[in-house]
């Protein structure tokens, strides 16, 4: 197809505006198609514009074409929340092409993105590497940890679960995937313990010098049921086997909820030489002094102020809120004992420990 200068089709569009020469008669002397010359003059029609500027017919269609790319390219922009180019991410950005290829064309798509064509087809055509597939396959692994676990396993325990299951990865390598999946051990908040009631003069803490002796530490936390609502649990750990041997949930702070406690790990357990406890008036009551008495099990007890006196349990009843409480909402009264005891069980059984 021949091609023309545009000097030569403005000067054949004003030989026939202003010397009304036909277009006939202009395509048989300079051997162009009618149909051409037509179209040249029609395109030389002058439009209006708002502001009162005059612009060729041609030049008004070119205009209203770059006005519609320019809609698109902003409706674009505005899906994609701003973010253009690589900033998107291969994956992400891919899927957002395919869902605009349904509206738009991948000229508009790609400009509006500033992303290069070539970057485009690179993307479309890349396949993982081996270590980029064990990755994925890794993120999968660690992911299903995370979840079965309370989400509350960090990078080191979850390489720990790994090995442990024969897969030998880099503790570095599990932090990097868990940084990319944007997950974490949500143990992000610490429990202060609340103040408890002291009724009696400070008695005595009978395990400070017995490291060897076989203990029973007790002590009471609030787990909230909802808002403004709290239920109380009582709980009894022994440090050396670095378990939780009886529990009981009670919705009031009373000696009777202790002496329960203690008669369920009785059961099951062979008595201690010490229960060690605080001065609250719970451990401090007859109906619990009566108990250790008749069992003949001696009462150790922590100094009024020094919660570390007693930390193995301190520390337990940290994790349950930090790992489980804080991270979950409960229906109903029933349904805060049943999850906790599921927590208190998968604890004993289950978490992998570094020092409780």
């Amino acid at each position: 197809m021949k091609r023309y200068q545009d000097d030569f089709k403005a000067s054949i569009v004003k030989m026939h505006r202003e010397e009304k020469r036909s277009i006939r008669s202009l395509s048989e002397e300079y051997g162009v198609s009618p149909a051409a010359i037509h179209n040249w003059v029609k395109g030389a029609k002058s439009v209006e514009l708002e502001d009162g500027t005059e612009v060729t017919s041609k030049e008004f269609k070119q205009l209203q074409k770059e006005n519609q790319r320019l809609k698109e390219e902003l409706e674009i922009f505005k899906s994609c929340g701003g973010v253009t180019g690589k900033a998107l991410g291969r994956i992400n950005c891919l899927v957002f092409i395919e869902d605009q290829l349904l509206r738009h064309r991948l000229s508009i798509i790609l400009s509006a993105l500033k992303l290069p064509r070539s970057t485009y087809y690179h993307w479309k055509r890349y396949q993982p590497s081996q270590h980029e597939r064990v990755d994925n396959q890794l993120k999968e692994k660690i992911k299903l940890i995370w979840e079965n676990n309370y989400r509350a396993y960090g990078y080191p325990r979850i390489t720990m679960v790994l090995r442990k299951s024969g897969i030998c990865v880099g503790s570095k390598r599990i932090l990097r995937l868990m940084r990319e999946m944007e997950i974490h051990s949500l143990m992000n908040r610490r429990f202060k313990k609340p103040g408890t009631h002291v009724d009696h003069s400070q008695r005595p803490n009978l395990i400070k010098h017995q490291p060897n002796a076989r203990i029973w530490r007790a002590d009471i936390t609030y787990l909230e049921l909802r808002p403004g609502t709290w239920v109380y649990l009582s709980s009894i750990y022994e440090p050396k086997v670095h378990q939780v041997l009886a529990f009981k949930i009670g919705r009031q702070m009373e000696a009777t909820l202790v002496v329960e406690t203690i008669n369920q790990a009785l059961e099951c357990h062979q008595k201690p030489q010490y229960f060690h406890s605080d001065m609250g008036s719970q451990y401090t009551s007859n109906e619990v002094e009566t108990l250790l008495e008749r069992h003949q099990i001696s009462h150790s007890y922590s100094k009024q102020g020094y919660p570390y006196d007693n930390g193995p349990i301190e520390a337990f009843h940290s994790l349950l809120k930090r790992e489980f409480a804080f991270q979950t909402t409960f229906s109903n009264f029933e349904d805060l004992v049943i999850r906790t005891s599921n927590y208190i069980s998968w604890f004993n059984s289950d978490r992998i420990r570094t020092s409780v």
